[in-house]
């Protein structure tokens, strides 16, 4: 599709589809966008190659030809997962229709290398937008494709939006939009929601606080959960959770996230349909992050009904997940991408992630390869937080997440408050001390600005491994100061007079802290960034931008924020996107699929989604490939003598014996010739040593 505006002409490759879907053509289904106002035109994604020729049929109202079988012996046949009450009946499969045995056409082959080109160069687009969002390149360098503003933007299945969101290109539909499949309402009743994660409590991280309070508010609206947790060893507890504090059972722990789930979240599990299972994961040090050490669905129970998967970060827990394939397990599967990894993974510079050696361009490229593949193989949607995060196949952008009612209730009480921090200081930050997490841009920006911040004081309040050295740089600012203090929770009491959040961040997908703080009625100073953009959308009175990378600009915002007073409660409609019922409202929009033509109703039925899946895991089959990736990225040691051994026992074996079967004679010729060697190098070794008196017979059987 080609905006209204724009010459077809006109449209650069590097904006077109981010996959080649023309594997699965003519499928025709779109994802529903994030909720939109009452009589604004239906906003849709992810819609298929509507417009090439093999969807003619669908345009005309004809019934297609038969579809060509692609390779159908590779490929699982799509199915219907059961569990959930009311599913319906499963679609004819594939396998069962009158398929053409012709080969491929030259359309067919055309389209699929059109669309593998296509995904190169949308990549190549994605990492210049990326560059320019973190200040590598200008914003007023000449740009291509979606980036220019008279492009526009080809659509396919598995990749972009029909509202082009970088020009403003409207296209639109005539006629009334089909309603969702019954897989993909999650407001009809008796759905039960299954949620993998991969972290938990006491760690607090994003990955353990949102998903255990997105399960226990739909089990508050009386929907069934089962929320799915990593078990660590006792090492790695120690490594991870604070104080090195340690649990000699899931039940232990399991006290203390109920504790938690009642003083912090004030939610009672007990009295709420919420489950807490465990998988068996380790911590990786040198990315660290949680992984799952086997397949996870073998730990659900086996009354636990398989109706909606949420997987939390689904790249991260599906890489190395070689069991069975989640939709052929539930209804409906949704991924929500937690974590920009080809940032995160390319600042490590040390363990056993390649380090310096290879290149940070081909670390990403690896990152969108896995996560593009598996994300494609094991989900329906997959709903990204904000666009930080690189395409996905199926994706929705929306923010998904809530606060706890705890920093809604200090907002609502904060005109009660005093008007300035105890410290004396004009606004705060709030982060793990590690530079990659805002401080290092906050004290660049500090730094450039000069007089320009002159008198400002900042409250640092952060504990990591680079607190000692943030403390340093800070200590060394001349016009601002920078004041560092131990890590708090943001709900503390010491942070009660704060008006003002700085957070120069562009390494977030989401910032939970700014979040919170916009709960706490206070106001923020951000990057103009994607992953601010919520924020732009919804609290543009609350929150002052600069461009990234402008010491100026961060200056003037600053100061603007601090002269604006003291915090005020939001008002109720900002109050209420706050909540996590509207986050759940929210994942309902943005996980329903619609159908506009075709008979396969879920995007992971399609053939380039199955196709994902069969690459995935033929790795699980090849055991050497598999080592070799864990060993390159978990520091998994590859096991080679055991390799070798196997290879000696079995592989040098059927060589010999394939040889001597092709030519025996040639064969023993050359295997005489080199024991013939042997026996001279042999005679010639112990000759140099003059002390050593061998018969000639004994060289010979040594030789041998």
């Amino acid at each position: 599709f080609a905006s209204s505006d724009a010459d077809l002409s006109s449209v650069d490759a590097s904006a077109s589809a981010m996959a080649t879907v023309s594997l699965s053509t003519p499928l025709v289904a779109s994802l529903a966008a994030p909720p939109r106002p009452e009589g604004a035109p239906p906003m849709w994604t992810s819609l298929a190659a509507f417009a090439s020729p093999r969807a003619a049929p669908f345009r005309r109202g004809v019934r297609p030809p038969p579809r060509l079988r692609v390779a159908a012996e590779l490929l699982d046949a799509p199915g219907q997962a059961g569990g959930s009450s009311g599913s319906r009946e499963r679609p004819r499969r594939w396998e069962e229709e009158d398929v053409d045995t012709e080969g491929w056409t030259f359309q067919q082959l055309a389209a699929i290398l059109g669309g593998i080109i296509g995904s190169i160069l949308s990549t190549a687009a994605f990492s210049r937008r990326r560059d320019v969002s973190k200040g590598r390149l200008k914003r007023g360098a000449p740009s291509t494709g979606a980036l220019s503003s008279g492009g526009a933007r080809i659509v396919h299945q598995l990749g972009g939006s029909l509202l082009d969101a970088e020009v403003q290109s409207p296209l639109f539909s005539l006629g009334p939009m089909p309603r969702c499949t019954e897989a993909s309402d999650l407001r009809r009743s008796g759905r039960h929601f299954t949620i993998i994660t991969t972290a938990s409590l006491p760690w607090l991280t994003g990955t353990a606080v949102n998903p255990l309070l997105r399960g226990l508010n739909l089990a508050k609206s009386g929907k069934p959960v089962v929320l799915l947790l990593p078990w660590l060893e006792t090492e790695d507890q120690a490594s991870v959770f604070p104080n090195r504090q340690t649990f000699e059972s899931p039940a232990e722990q399991e006290e203390l996230i109920y504790k938690w789930c009642r003083e912090r979240a004030k939610i009672d599990p007990a009295g709420i349909p919420f489950q807490l299972r465990w998988y068996q994961a380790k911590y990786v040090k040198s990315v660290g992050s949680i992984f799952p050490c086997g397949d996870c669905s073998k730990e659900l129970g086996d009354g636990d009904p398989r109706d909606v998967l949420i997987l939390e970060e689904p790249e991260h827990l599906c890489w190395y997940h070689y069991g069975q394939r989640w939709p052929l397990l539930f209804n409906h599967v949704i991924g929500i991408v937690h974590t920009n990894y080809q940032d995160y993974l390319t600042q490590h510079k040390g363990g056993s992630f390649a380090g310096e050696l290879v290149p940070e361009s081909l670390k990403e490229a690896s990152v969108y390869a896995a996560s593009t593949l598996v994300c494609s193989a094991y989900c329906d949607v997959n709903i990204k937080l904000s666009d930080t995060i690189m395409p996905l196949p199926n994706e929705v952008t929306c923010n998904v997440h809530g606060v706890r009612d705890e920093f809604l209730l200090i907002g609502d009480s904060c005109a009660d408050l005093p008007a300035e921090a105890t410290t004396g200081a004009s606004a705060y930050y709030l982060g793990k001390c590690i530079f990659e997490k805002g401080w290092g841009e906050l004290l660049d920006l500090m730094e450039a600005a000069g007089e320009g911040l002159s008198g400002v004081v900042v409250d640092g309040y952060g504990s990591g491994a680079n607190e000692a050295d943030i403390g340093a740089r800070a200590a060394c600012l001349k016009a601002a100061r920078l004041n560092m203090h131990p890590g708090i929770d943001h709900a503390h009491e010491r942070l009660r007079g704060y008006s003002v959040l700085v957070n120069a961040s562009t390494s977030d997908v989401l910032c939970t802290v700014t979040v919170e703080a916009l709960a706490m009625g206070r106001r923020c100073v951000l990057a103009r960034h994607p992953s601010n953009t919520f924020f732009q959308e919804h609290f543009a009175d609350r929150c002052y931008f600069f461009n990234v990378g402008d010491a100026k600009g961060f200056a003037f915002a600053v100061r603007k924020a601090i002269a604006a007073g003291p915090a005020k409660p939001l008002p109720p409609e900002q109050r209420s996107a706050l909540t996590w019922t509207a986050a759940c409202e929210r994942l309902f929009d943005s996980a329903e699929v619609r159908v506009l033509s075709g008979r396969v109703e879920r995007p992971s039925q399609a053939a380039a989604s199955r196709l994902a899946y069969q690459l995935h895991n033929d790795l699980a089959e090849n055991t050497i490939i598999a080592d070799l990736v864990k060993e390159a990225t978990l520091g998994e040691k590859t096991p080679w003598d055991e390799y070798m051994n196997e290879w000696r026992r079995t592989q040098l074996a059927k060589m010999r014996e394939t040889a001597e079967a092709f030519n025996p004679v040639h064969f023993k010729k050359h295997e005489e010739y080199f024991r013939e060697r042997i026996r001279e190098f042999t005679r010639s070794a112990w000759r140099l040593l003059p002390s050593v008196a061998v018969e000639h017979d004994a060289l010979d059987e040594t030789s041998d």
